[in-house]
């Protein structure tokens, strides 16, 4: 638990003032429970939820609309969705939706379907909990009467299904009582010009990869390549490749929400990207390793490249496995686990889990990559002084030299382009995706198969391999 608040607190160095710990989950997905009734052990009664001392924090700011933040003076706001099922509702708790939300004194259930067959009235249950306001500015109605299209149910989850196949996250919905009518309406946000230009990220992301493609093929088809540089490089825009392809094909809902194809397309998208960033921490650790000078150890390429594989193939399986454990088991309380396909078929949109999960294995390796490069070029630097003059008669030593060099110098280009584009991502993610950095961020996440295609095909020696490859062809 301890360690938990620590990694909590941690979210503050990415922007966030505050006094105390941020909340263990998303602010929209918690309610203000400073007038609940005080119980023993810290435990606090809200509205018939109790919520232990992990699942609700004091905090020192708010949000307008879920969008501009604000500070306040302290108050206690808790979990509501990692103790309840949680179901928004447009308008506040005694309000019914008319023309607009309508105070009243009646009881008002809310009555929906969580079945074909079965109609449950939410306010009755006590697995369920409420969220208050609507989520986003315009929304729309679904009128099933009118259309099968628009037929709906509550998940297990919360989430609203449209026709059996249309997932729609709990803060993308609301519920609303009518006052002449039993069952509840569903109203789903609206997709603004705005949200429309996000949509385009998957289609930019997809004409990236057929150059990630080129590229492996090219180390793939050419034998002077496939050395241990080239088979690296080869299983790093394979990573990138299929993550790409599939992370394009969940934005575009090309699975259907709670499918098992959705719950599996998130775990090929995590696993995917762990791949890429472990492989680039292995070509970052190859070049240290060949500058170091460590002598009596020795070893063929092939063993060296299986251990590579066992570290850069093994720890991403080791993360995935690690998370479908949280997943499927109770050995980590809830606000811990990743829930890959109740929200959306990735992790859950939480701080603390996407932390825990994508960006602190992503800052240890960068951490770890930056120092392998400084200590390379401080080591480049101080062989080039020992050997300026000796080397002179030494032609051999003096191309190996010049070849580890220039590897060095693609490498760290390699690794500017991924390293500016992942900090990016980052600081994006710190500030909540509302600043311009967001555009920048996925601007560079969609030209990065060029990018890297331009850096290890489009060079001079490349080209003399193929046109040489391609002259073998045609002489056999």
């Amino acid at each position: 638990m301890h360690a938990a608040r620590i990694v909590a607190c941690l979210l503050v160095l990415f922007g966030v003032r505050s006094s105390v710990c941020s909340l263990p989950c998303d602010f929209i997905d918690s309610v203000n429970i400073t007038d609940g009734e005080r119980l023993p052990n810290d435990e606090i009664r809200h509205n018939g939820v109790i919520y232990n001392k992990t699942y609700y924090r004091v905090i020192d700011y708010d949000y307008q609309d879920f969008a501009t933040k604000r500070y306040v003076p302290n108050y206690v706001r808790g979990c509501l969705c990692a103790v309840r099922i949680c179901v928004r509702l447009c308008c506040g708790e005694h309000e019914y939706l008319g023309k607009r939300c309508t105070h009243t004194d009646d009881y008002l259930p809310i009555l929906v379907n969580v079945s074909a067959t079965e109609a449950v009235d939410l306010r009755n249950h006590s697995l369920y909990g409420f969220l208050y306001g609507k989520p986003c500015e315009q929304v729309y109605e679904l009128l099933p009467e009118e259309s099968s299209a628009d037929e709906w149910s509550i998940a297990r989850n919360g989430s609203l299904i449209i026709a059996d196949e249309l997932l729609i996250q709990r803060n993308q919905y609301c519920l609303a009582p009518r006052q002449n009518n039993g069952f509840a309406s569903g109203l789903v946000c609206f997709t603004t010009n705005e949200e429309f230009k996000y949509n385009l990220y998957p289609v930019g992301m997809l004409l990236s990869v057929p150059f990630l493609l080129l590229t492996f093929f090219v180390y793939a088809c050419i034998p002077d390549l496939r050395n241990m540089h080239g088979k690296s490089l080869m299983c790093y825009v394979l990573g990138l490749s299929v993550g790409y392809t599939v992370l394009s094909m969940v934005q575009l809902r090309v699975f259907p929400g709670l499918s098992a194809s959705c719950v599996i397309s998130g775990y090929i998208v995590y696993f995917s990207f762990m791949v890429s960033f472990f492989w680039l921490n292995v070509m970052s650790f190859d070049i240290y390793w060949t500058f170091k000078g460590v002598t009596g150890v020795r070893s063929s390429e092939t063993k060296k490249f299986l251990l590579y594989s066992l570290y850069a193939w093994g720890c991403p399986i080791l993360l995935v496995a690690t998370a479908i454990i949280a997943d499927y088991t109770d050995i980590l309380p809830i606000y811990l686990r990743p829930q890959f396909g109740t929200t959306r078929c990735l992790f859950v949109e939480n701080k603390l889990i996407e932390f825990l999960y994508l960006y602190m294995p992503l800052l240890i390796l960068v951490f770890m990559n930056v120092v392998f490069f400084v200590i390379t070029a401080l080591r480049i630097y101080k062989i080039q002084c020992e050997t300026s003059v000796v080397r002179r008669g030494d032609s051999k030593r003096h191309t190996k030299l010049d070849n580890d060099r220039d590897r060095f110098g693609l490498y760290l280009r390699l690794f500017i382009v991924m390293g500016v584009t992942w900090s990016l991502e980052i600081i994006s993610w710190a500030v909540d995706n509302n600043a311009w950095i967001f555009y920048v961020s996925d601007v560079c996440n969609c030209i990065q198969g060029f990018l890297i295609f331009a850096l290890f095909v489009l060079k001079q020696k490349i080209k003399r391999l193929i046109y040489k490859k391609k002259g073998d062809n045609t002489t056999t």
